[in-house]
């Protein structure tokens, strides 16, 4: 049988999805953060009949930060932070493990399926996945 991970932007968001699309029939542990649960129940899916895991992420899940003399805003021009300053792409909270946790529950997934707002953070959050 194939699967589907579903991602939601919120817990409470994914909460509500499973519990529609399962009509209340699931089963839900917390994922190996301890913040985001993941909600398991079968279904159809293109046709066929699948598992479905549907989650969240908790906030954004990578940021972007200016490096070294560039982020004290203090100190620097900032017409330097269009031109000279370079960046570094991290964890936005490392404590949550949203990284770790997204690889754990992807592996071995068919499809993935994002639940996210029609807004920028939404479609940053796409590309940050």
């Amino acid at each position: 049988m194939k699967t589907v991970l579903m991602v939601a932007e919120k817990p409470s968001l994914a909460q509500s999805i499973a519990k529609i699309l399962s009509r209340g029939n699931m089963s839900s542990h917390k994922g190996l953060n301890g913040t985001c649960s993941v909600h398991e129940y079968t279904g159809t899916f293109a046709g066929q009949p699948v598992r479905f895991k549907m989650t969240s992420v908790c906030g954004h899940v990578m940021t972007l930060d200016f490096l070294g003399k560039y982020n004290k805003w203090d100190k620097v021009d900032p017409a330097e932070l269009f031109s000279q300053a370079p960046t570094e792409k991290k964890e936005a909270n490392p404590k949550l493990n949203m990284v770790k946790f997204l690889q754990v529950e992807g592996k071995g997934c068919d499809y993935i399926v994002l639940w996210l707002d029609c807004d920028k953070e939404g479609e940053n959050i796409c590309f940050e996945n």
